[in-house]
C-alpha cells in the first residue's frame, strides 16, 4: 500500500499556483499571453465582476489533483529525493503535457509563442512540485 502525505501536495500546489500567478502576471508573460489570446483589460474587469475567485478556487483544486497524482507516482516509484521527484515531474510533463501542448499548435492553430508560454509554465510547475513532493518523502 502506498501512503501519500497531503502536506507536500498542499505546499507543491501553493508553490505551483504562486509560480503560475507570477508567470502570467505583467511582470513576466501576462501581457504577451493576453495579446496572443486577444484578451483585453476590459475582459479581465468583466471576469473579476463575475466571481473570478471561483475560477481561482477551481484552478487551485485542479492543481491539488495534479499533485495528488504526481505524489502517487512518486510513492509508487519508491523515490525519496528532490532530484528524483523533479525527474518524475519532468517525465510527467514530457509524456502528458508536452504532447497536449503540441496538439494546440497543430490543430487549434495556437501561435507557437502562446504554446511555449503555457508549456514552459507547466514544465516548471511540475518539476518544482515534483521536487517538493520527492524531498518530503
Amino acid at each position: 500500500m502506498y501512503t501519500i502525505n497531503f502536506w507536500p501536495i498542499l505546499v507543491a500546489a501553493a508553490a505551483g499556483f504562486a509560480l503560475s500567478s507570477l508567470w502570467y502576471s505583467p511582470i513576466l508573460f501576462g501581457k504577451e499571453w493576453m495579446d496572443l489570446l486577444k484578451i483585453t483589460d476590459r475582459n479581465i474587469s468583466a471576469m473579476s465582476a463575475n466571481n473570478i475567485w471561483l475560477r481561482y478556487a477551481a484552478q487551485f483544486v485542479a492543481t491539488i489533483i495534479t499533485f495528488c497524482v504526481l505524489a502517487f507516482t512518486v510513492a509508487m516509484s519508491g523515490t525519496g529525493s528532490a532530484g528524483d521527484g523533479a525527474l518524475i515531474g519532468f517525465l510527467a510533463w514530457l509524456g502528458f503535457m508536452a504532447p497536449l501542448s503540441l496538439s494546440g499548435l497543430l490543430w487549434k492553430k495556437e501561435p507557437l509563442k502562446l504554446v511555449l508560454i503555457d508549456a514552459i509554465n507547466n514544465l516548471i510547475v511540475l518539476v518544482i512540485g515534483g521536487a517538493i513532493i520527492g524531498a518530503w518523502r
